[in-house]
């Protein structure tokens, strides 16, 4: 068989994915006590225009002892001044922001309140696994303290954003900045936004970036107010992020209109560009990611990330040569970059350079010892050479890794 059949096969293989089986009547059995010990944790966040009348109404959750609170940036955007309201009903003022994260659509508020009366939540430190059990509790439509279950359906991995954590957990208007909570009672992260057309299409930031928003010294609400640009949603950083909530659901179209409307802002956005390359990528338009890839490299030419995307835009127009160029590239600036090994590895093989091939591979499994697709890329290229013994050792080695790819290759041995 050619080199480029085999490693066609590789490109078709699903990706795989952990899921964890959780026995309902033992999560059931559990979910009023994590209910219980959560809810005081969750405050309502007021919002108030200048004449002091209601402009809106989030959610948020105590994050440390001393009173800060964790939601959404955009629940309190356009606010003159805002209170959080406890669980006992109290209300406080926030009287200053100590850390902001534009990007996330993550804030850190401060408010005056004794620290015995204060129940932070406890988060998570790691990212939940597809299929997991979560509970979102919030005050969605001004029903405060309301409940809603349902699972992790995807954790998607946006290029330098980061992760982003699908739910199927109802989620209504006021329900921004609601901690999502795992069985344990952990917040995993904090819902963001939910596509209205869909069904259970609702988001969360993960609690890693939530861990990240460190308190600072911080403005009063009325310095921040003043500070915020009015226009900011129209700018070429608030158009990337418009384009980013596209690109999580998967409206590729959408997304590249935000992203062309950016570069038009700010022609050296180097990641407007970047994700140009990206959706182009995603909707099969090879010659046209080249060059946005290319852009965003002239702007940013240390990106390791571009130079990566890049080699794989040129690996599907069968262009090798320059593939292994970009793949070099990316690994000059990250050597641990395991999929860039991988990427070299494939290109080498489809030129037939089958020994570079092999280390390059060898190259990717050395950093990341479990990398499944890089075991199923060195079989393939072993049965390439004709080393059907180390090809059987690579599926010895798959089948605990991943199944599917396993039976692929196991198949590709012995057919």
């Amino acid at each position: 068989m050619r080199v480029h059949s085999y490693l066609h096969l590789l490109r078709l293989c699903p990706l795989f994915f952990l899921s964890t089986v959780i026995s309902p009547s033992l999560a059931q059995e559990k979910l009023p006590e994590i209910v219980k010990r959560v809810q005081p944790s969750v405050v309502v966040i007021l919002t108030y225009d200048e004449e002091g009348k209601i402009l809106g109404q989030g959610s948020g959750v105590f994050i440390s002892q001393n009173g800060d609170v964790i939601t959404n940036r955009h629940v309190l955007q356009g606010a003159n001044r805002a209170e959080i309201k406890t669980a006992e009903g109290k209300i406080y003022p926030i009287t200053k922001i100590v850390a902001e994260d534009k990007e996330g659509d993550l804030i850190r508020a401060s408010v005056n309140i004794l620290q015995e009366l204060v129940h932070p939540i406890r988060l998570s430190h790691s990212i939940p696994e597809v299929g997991e059990r979560v509970i979102v509790i919030g005050n969605p439509l001004g029903l405060e303290q309301t409940v809603s279950d349902g699972i992790v359906s995807a954790v998607r991995e946006i290029p330098e954003f980061g992760k982003i954590i699908q739910i199927t957990a109802p989620i209504s208007p006021g329900s921004s900045g609601s901690p999502v909570v795992n069985m344990k009672g952990e917040g995993i992260g904090v819902t963001t936004f939910q596509i209205i057309k869909g069904q259970n299409l609702n988001f969360a930031i993960p609690s890693e970036r939530l861990a990240k928003l460190k308190p600072e010294k911080g403005k009063t609400f009325a310095e921040w107010k003043a500070g915020q640009r009015q226009e900011w949603l129209a700018s070429a950083d608030g158009l990337c992020l418009t384009g980013l909530v596209f690109l999580w659901t998967e409206d590729y179209e959408k997304a590249l209109s935000y992203f062309e409307k950016a570069v038009e802002k700010n022609p050296h956005h180097a990641y407007a560009y970047f994700f140009i390359g990206d959706c182009n990528h995603r909707l099969g338009r090879y010659t046209e990611a080249i060059e946005a890839y290319k852009q965003a490299i002239r702007i940013k030419p240390d990106y390791a990330e571009t130079h990566y995307n890049l080699g794989l835009a040129y690996d599907k127009l069968g262009s090798y040569t320059e593939a292994i160029e970009a793949y070099k590239q990316a690994i000059r600036i990250k050597p641990d970059y395991a999929e860039a090994h991988l990427g070299l590895g494939m290109a080498y093989g489809s030129l037939g350079r089958c020994t570079e091939a092999i280390e390059a591979i060898k190259q990717a499994i050395r950093i990341k010892p479990d990398y499944a697709e890089a075991h199923f890329g060195l079989g393939v290229v072993y049965l390439v050479v004709g080393d059907k013994g180390s090809a059987l050792d690579e599926y010895k080695i798959l089948k605990g890794l991943n199944s599917n790819l396993a039976n692929v290759l196991f198949n590709l041995i012995y057919r």
